[in-house]
Formats: C-alpha cells, sequence, structure tokens
C-alpha cells in the first residue's frame, strides 16, 4: 500500500532515479538497489517484448513509418503534369490527414506543391 506521506514515482531511466533522490551520499544504497530493480525489469520487458513479437512489430512499424514519411515527402515536390495530377496530390494529403490529424508538417509541404503545380498548370493554358 502506498503511504500518502510519500507519493509513487515512477522511473524509466536510471537518471530519474539520481533526479528524484538526489545525489547525496545517503541515497547511494537506495540509488543501487532502484537502479538494480530496474534494470531487472528493463531486461524482463525486453525479453518478453522479443518472446512475443512486441519487438520485430515496432521495429516494423517504425520502417513502415518513414517509407510514408519519404513517399509523402516524394508526392509533396513531385510536379503533377495535369490537373487531374494537381487533385490527385490534394486527396493524398486529405485522406492523410484524416489518418495523421496530429502531424503537424503537413499540410503545407503538400500545399505548397499544389499551389506551384496550379500555378504552373495556368500558366502552361494561356
Amino acid at each position: 500500500m502506498n503511504d500518502p506521506e510519500r507519493p509513487m514515482v515512477r522511473a524509466t531511466d536510471p537518471r530519474q532515479i539520481d533526479r528524484v533522490l538526489g545525489m547525496a551520499p545517503a541515497t547511494v544504497a537506495q540509488r543501487r538497489r532502484l537502479k538494480r530493480a530496474l534494470g531487472a525489469a528493463r531486461a524482463r520487458w525486453k525479453a518478453e517484448a522479443a518472446a512475443c513479437g512486441l519487438t520485430a512489430a515496432i521495429r516494423s512499424e517504425v520502417a513502415a513509418d518513414r517509407r510514408v514519411d519519404e513517399l509523402l515527402r516524394i508526392v509533396a515536390v513531385t510536379p503533377a503534369h495535369s490537373l487531374m495530377g494537381a487533385i490527385a496530390k490534394l486527396v493524398v494529403i486529405e485522406q492523410w490527414g484524416e489518418r495523421e490529424p496530429e502531424d503537424d508538417d503537413l499540410p503545407w509541404p503538400f500545399v505548397r506543391g499544389v499551389l506551384s503545380d496550379l500555378i504552373a498548370l495556368a500558366a502552361a493554358e494561356q
């Protein structure tokens, strides 16, 4: 049971233990004990994550996210050669924005790219 006088603090990194307990000589033994316990818990977590496939799944997800970012950058800077191409770029950003609303970088590269496309297409029609 938690002591209300001493709130529970969670640490996921040994440096957090040092920050919470301070570097006073009186806390050395407690810091060592907590860091050993944290290290053991992290080792168990890593072993279980690898055993159940979580580690591989996270690696795959990170690789897929990088590929999506790369493709979005390519679409953003690739000039459209028709009005339908410019519309396709807007569809990409609209659909991606629905799935990733927290991505602050979007939609500005696309907006700039499509605006440039539309200016070039309009100039070519004259």
